[in-house]
């Protein structure tokens, strides 16, 4: 009889348990939850912050390039050969960015995922350093053609970065310039925010 009493009091003794743990389940879930960073939360505040950031700055410079180059250019005539020369040893500065309006912004969980799109040219030139020009017989070339050469060169700078050659070295610039901005702007942020990029015609994960 003793043992069965003992049995009695443990089940009940467990019965009880059970009820005041499903009782206070609930209330252990919101201290749980108070206790516990909202990253969620944290995210989504962050990208309020960046929404208005990215709508109130216009551009983002991301990669700033100074390089030296040669120009080399020759007229030839038929049967005579090379009748004038012109060579150009050169500056070549640029800045590259992204435009910010054009940026895609996702939150997920405790992540925001920016679509990020293409570089753009925000700015660029070509100096001459040193200029050799043996064309003075020549009459057909003049100043105008000289400095057309110069922006032909210009321009085939540019194109050397926008068309693909130098597409890693635009991307890693522009998530680094963009990891600085945003840890800036999300500074005040309290929570653990990631941030993950991709190009704009991927899909996000």
């Amino acid at each position: 009889m003793k043992k069965f009493f003992q049995w009695l009091l443990k089940l009940i003794g467990s019965a009880l348990t059970m009820v005041i743990v499903l009782a206070l389940l609930p209330h252990a879930s919101r201290l749980m939850a108070s206790l516990m960073p909202d990253e969620s939360g944290a995210a989504i505040r962050a990208s309020a912050v960046i929404a208005r950031k990215l709508e109130t700055t216009a551009r983002l410079e991301t990669l700033a390039v100074s390089e030296e180059g040669v120009l080399n250019y020759d007229i030839n005539a038929a049967f005579i050969g090379t009748v004038a020369s012109v060579n150009v040893k050169y500056q070549y500065n640029a800045s590259f960015g992204i435009d910010l309006k054009s940026v895609r912004m996702q939150v997920s969980g405790s992540r925001i995922i920016f679509s990020l799109p293409e570089p753009i040219l925000l700015n660029d030139s070509l100096t001459p350093i040193e200029v050799y020009r043996n064309d003075d017989w020549y009459p057909y070339f003049d100043d105008n053609d000289y400095q057309k050469l110069l922006e032909d060169e210009r321009i085939a700078c540019r194109e050397r970065y926008l068309s693909g050659e130098y597409a890693q070295q635009l991307w890693d610039a522009a998530t680094t310039a963009m990891d600085e901005t945003v840890g800036r702007w999300i500074a005040d942020v309290d929570g653990r925010v990631s941030i993950q990029y991709v190009m704009a015609e991927q899909d996000a994960p």
